[in-house]
């Protein structure tokens, strides 16, 4: 045997202890036995066979098809296999997911009630829908639209006031302005003149009421 072919004899050998140790860490992870579930989307968002099954945030089982309906073409059809000792139940919600920023798309489950009856193999997991990007990105221009017509509706009535307050200003002016100030004047000092001629009467009539 040449040294090449040794070589790739040793290479395939790597190999295949390599791919028989991560077959066996995927069937030990799965726990061996599972169950299968379905669920139905209007969105998947990436989702593919062999993503992962979240349950709780915990890692249960794989996703196993990702197909339009049969019954309903709107509806994607998700199929899973699922740890057999999982727990899901009737109020047990499926959404998409994502494990962290970085991995792609997977299945979320939540963890439902204890009061709830468990689901059997097979059975459907309600579902709940998950925002689209393209959803996302409408909502967020309909914010701005509503932000610049409340900025320009802002910019108005701040004019309108600034109108008024100097509309203000300019009467204050005119109120407060010399030939008004004369008067204010004036009038005070017949109020004075008055108080000063009539104190003793007013004065006299005190005693009288004292007395």
């Amino acid at each position: 045997m040449s040294t090449e072919a040794k070589v790739g004899a040793f290479v395939l050998g790597c190999f295949s202890i390599l791919a028989f140790t991560v077959i066996r860490l995927l069937n030990a992870q799965l726990g061996g036995h599972t169950v299968p579930y379905r669920t139905y989307l209007r969105y998947a968002g990436g989702l593919e066979s062999g993503a992962q099954v979240l349950f709780g945030g915990i890692d249960v089982g794989r996703v196993t098809a990702v197909r339009p309906a049969a019954s309903d073409p709107t509806k994607i059809e998700i199929l899973l296999d699922v740890k057999e000792d999982t727990p899901l139940n009737e109020k047990s919600v499926a959404k998409l997911g994502f494990v962290s920023v970085m991995s792609g798309a997977a299945l979320s489950v939540t963890t439902g009630g204890n009061d709830a009856r468990h689901l059997s193999p097979g059975s459907v997991i309600p579902s709940q829908e998950a925002a689209s990007l393209d959803a996302i990105t409408d909502k967020m221009a309909v914010v701005a639209d509503n932000a610049n017509q409340l900025i320009t509706e802002a910019r108005g009535e701040m004019g309108g006031i600034s109108g008024e307050a100097q509309a203000l200003l300019a009467n204050l002016n005119t109120v407060a302005g010399k030939a008004n100030q004369q008067r204010i004047q004036s009038v005070l000092d017949n109020v004075n003149g008055m108080l000063a001629s009539d104190r003793p009467k007013i004065d006299h009539l005190i005693d009288e009421l004292n007395t």
